[in-house]
């Protein structure tokens, strides 16, 4: 379901290579020529602007001669090299803030608990109900907002989102997909964001102000991917609701209410699975079995 299409949308992060991997590789490299430029003075001098000044005009005549160079590239490569890494942990991000390992589920136990919470005491002191399926069940709020999505859609038509979404998106006008693209790339920028922020805390023991620049993309790639998801949860929502119609005229499901109800949304599910799941045929032992 939406699981399905948050991992073929996580494989796009490496297209958006220079944006979100490049980019702040420069930064990156910057800091490590600071660390290495600091880390024999220890920590008492790690912000030290007189002495980093001096100690890169030291080493600033060496920029052009062959010793430079090679350092140059040394430097270029290992960069490259943690921004291919970035990019392997970005990914392992998404699957992380996506909740759905039983072994997290377990260690996140007390705070899926306090969500549940939240979320019954919301509805009693609204006046309402909330359907169980529609209650925190993940190890991350991300996770939760990702698998409503799927709940929400599933409950109102019928249907499997994973099988109508690459439809639906194939009908929308011009404005839709670059809505809920931006959207995703608000999500996927926040999990690149927190994946720098390891590179960052590797070079703390060399030089320390790496570590609060670590902890602060991990908060701030946190708050943004929060953003990202509810925007992008919110646009698939969007565009199931405005679409859905049109698809079922498509696809030659009558729409007898004016809307796609849960029986309409079975039927419209049933001719996207194309004979996927057929009933069993009936064998001579069946049809002689008395019916109970």
């Amino acid at each position: 379901m939406m699981d399905g299409i948050l991992s073929e949308l996580g494989k796009r992060i490496a297209d958006r290579w220079f944006a979100f991997l490049i980019l702040p590789g420069v930064p990156f490299a910057a800091t490590v020529v600071v660390a290495w430029a600091m880390a024999p003075f220890g920590a008492v001098h790690a912000l030290d602007l007189d002495l980093l000044v001096r100690r890169l005009d030291t080493h600033g005549a060496t920029v052009t001669t062959t010793k430079g160079i090679v350092i140059g590239c040394l430097l270029l490569g290992a960069v490259t090299v943690t921004a291919l890494l970035v990019r392997e942990l970005s990914l392992a991000v998404h699957r992380l803030w996506t909740g759905r390992s039983n072994a997290l589920c377990r260690v996140m136990n007390p705070g899926i608990q306090r969500r549940r919470r939240v979320a019954l005491d919301a509805a009693e002191n609204g006046g309402y109900a909330v359907p169980e399926r529609y209650l925190p069940h993940r190890a991350t709020w991300i996770g939760d907002r990702f698998a409503l999505v799927d709940e929400r859609v599933a409950a109102q038509y019928g249907v499997s989102l994973a099988r109508v979404w690459p439809r639906l998106w194939q009908l929308h006008d011009l404005r839709t997909p670059k809505i809920v693209t931006a959207a995703w790339d608000e999500y996927a920028a926040a999990t690149v964001r927190v994946a720098w922020a390891l590179p960052y805390a590797a070079l703390s023991p060399f030089w320390w102000p790496t570590l609060p620049i670590a902890l602060t993309l991990i908060c701030l790639g946190w708050s943004q991917g929060r953003r990202g998801a509810d925007d992008f949860c919110l646009t698939c929502e969007a565009a199931v609701d405005v679409q859905l119609r049109r698809l079922a005229h498509i696809v030659g499901v009558s729409l007898p209410h004016q809307r796609v109800t849960v029986a309409e949304g079975h039927e419209i599910d049933r001719i996207l699975a194309k004979g996927a799941y057929l009933p069993l045929p009936r064998t001579d032992d069946d049809a002689q079995r008395p019916s109970r």
